[in-house]
């Protein structure tokens, strides 16, 4: 949320960015705050220094990320504190008491299953209590208590109080990665239409780009779909929520095998292969479907669209097969279809629903295209489900 790009921005930009994320920052000095004066005033805490900053902490984390994450990060830190509270009280503050208490810290964190960020804001917090030495009561418990009270100011903030909308969060996180996937289909059919070997291997390029974009995908829609469960201001959102899982779920197959349909025109050009005409205009209905995918959750009109446009790169590759029996072309169809496939699912097509569209001509006849098998990787096996594919009754 908070990072900038590293080349040049305009002085706008800036503004326009600092604009866009001032309601989040606004809410992390608010809770901070809040952690502050409730520690301070209401539980009694002279120095309640490590309330605010677990709030700080845990909102950091949960934003863009799952609860669960931002929990895991609490613990480590007040792990990371217990423990170097205890220390330090046996052995008390020096260079090589710093470097024992971090280290034990970190092991602590590590045998409790703490990931590499709770490790290290658990050292971090072990550095302050052992450097600054902060006064805690006779017992022990302030410094931890101050955690729990941070961490649980963060999570009414995100949850009940400011919840993110994750309607909103899964399609900002779902529209760029169809607009890549659109792009990378038109520079795939751009290089086969050209000819060119050099296009055709940025097209390789860019459609490996998409396999870095299936993770982040799939944890914005694991957020979304875990805000509109636990904050009960969002529950309407339950339903979209669900649908936009649905799609997630489907183009982070489509992007995967993007990378394979790149692979398999890049082969076929390199072979000198002849890629029929139909191929390149299912291509691109296949970039015009991805772009209006994101839009068909919740748009009933954008929804026919995408599907119109899936179904007609369907055909059109298929189509492809009546010209030419070469085995690269033939793989470039099969993937062409298995995408076409997965974008229908995405516009909210069940897995059966889709199989049944992709059989049918586009005027209602089911006696035309039998789909594919959407995980065949032997290439004569997959030669004959194409060849299966044939429109039936066409020599």
């Amino acid at each position: 949320m908070f990072e900038l790009a590293i080349e040049r921005i305009t002085l706008r930009q800036r503004f326009d960015h600092l604009r866009a994320v001032a309601p989040r920052l606004a809410m992390v000095a608010l809770a901070a705050m809040v952690s502050y004066l409730f520690a301070r005033y209401v539980v009694g805490h002279p120095q309640p220094f490590f309330a605010p900053i677990s709030s700080v902490l845990v909102i950091g984390v949960t934003v863009g990320r799952t609860v669960k994450r931002a929990l895991q990060l609490a613990f480590g830190v007040a792990l990371g504190i217990t423990v170097a509270d205890l220390m330090v009280r046996y052995t008390g503050v020096g260079a090589w008491q710093l470097g024992l208490v971090i280290f034990i810290v970190m092991c602590v964190v590590v045998f409790a299953g703490g990931d590499q960020l709770a490790v290290n804001q658990a050292a971090a917090s072990g550095v302050l209590v052992a450097i600054l030495a902060i006064p805690a009561d006779p017992h022990g418990y302030s410094r931890l208590i101050d955690i729990l009270i941070g961490a649980g100011v963060a999570l009414v903030f995100t949850l009940v109080l400011f919840p993110l909308n994750p309607s909103r969060l899964a399609k900002e996180a779902l529209q760029p990665a169809l607009e890549q996937i659109s792009i990378a289909l038109r520079r795939i059919a751009d290089a086969l239409e050209s000819g060119s070997s050099t296009q055709a291997d940025s097209a390789v390029d860019a459609a490996r780009e998409l396999e870095h974009g299936v993770e982040p995908l799939r944890a914005a829609a694991a957020v979304s779909d875990e805000t509109s469960r636990l904050a009960v201001a969002r529950r309407g959102q339950l339903g979209t929520v669900d649908r936009y899982a649905y799609a997630v779920e489907q183009v982070t197959r489509v992007q995967v095998s993007v990378v394979s349909l790149a692979r398999g025109a890049s082969a076929a050009l390199r072979q000198g292969n002849t890629v029929p005409p139909t191929v390149l205009a299912g291509l691109r209905d296949l970039a015009d479907a991805a772009d209006h995918v994101a839009a068909s959750v919740t748009d009933k009109k954008e929804r026919e669209s995408a599907r119109v446009a899936a179904l007609r790169a369907a055909t059109a590759a298929t189509a492809a097969l009546d010209h030419t029996r070469n085995l690269a072309v033939s793989i470039v169809v099969g993937q062409m279809r298995m995408i076409a496939n997965d974008l229908l699912r995405a516009s909210g097509m069940s897995l059966e629903e889709a199989r049944h569209a992709l059989h049918s001509k586009p005027g209602g006849d089911d006696d035309a295209l039998i789909p594919l098998q959407p995980h065949s990787h032997d290439p004569q096996g997959l030669h004959d489900e194409i060849e299966a594919a044939r429109p039936r009754g066409d020599s």
